[in-house]
Order: C-alpha cells, then sequence, then structure tokens
C-alpha cells in the first residue's frame, strides 16, 4: 500500500545521514526506499556499493575536516 501511495504521490524522503555538504542520504518515510545523490547531482538507489563509498567519502571528508582545523 505504501509503495502504491508513493506510485500516486510521489515519495517524501528525509535526509537519514549527511555525508558531504553536497551529498546526502535519504529515505522515504512512507515505503522506506533508500536513495542518494550521484556523481551527476541525481537522486539514485542506494546499493551497498554507493553506500560503501559514501562511508569512505564521508570518513575523507572529516578526516580533511579535523587537519584543516587543526593547522
Amino acid at each position: 500500500m505504501a509503495r502504491m501511495l508513493c506510485f500516486i504521490f510521489g515519495h517524501r524522503f528525509k535526509v537519514t545521514k549527511e555525508v558531504t555538504s553536497h551529498i546526502k542520504e535519504y529515505q522515504c518515510s512512507c515505503c522506506r526506499a533508500e536513495v542518494t545523490v550521484n556523481d551527476e547531482g541525481r537522486l539514485t538507489s542506494l546499493t551497498s556499493q554507493l553506500k560503501e563509498i559514501n562511508e569512505t567519502l564521508a570518513e575523507l571528508h572529516q578526516k580533511k575536516q579535523h587537519s584543516s582545523s587543526a593547522a
């Protein structure tokens, strides 16, 4: 039923994880579909491979932020 509502009215995405200031992960509050922003800036399904890429990117971003604040 939830998928039908999303099909008719569209998803209701909420941010679940902010990877960087540009890249975020979203989840539909209705059907629980997970998406992320791809390299073109468009929403795409969150696969295990993309989730791993986002985790690595978040670690690199965090290290960069930490090193720039220490300098």
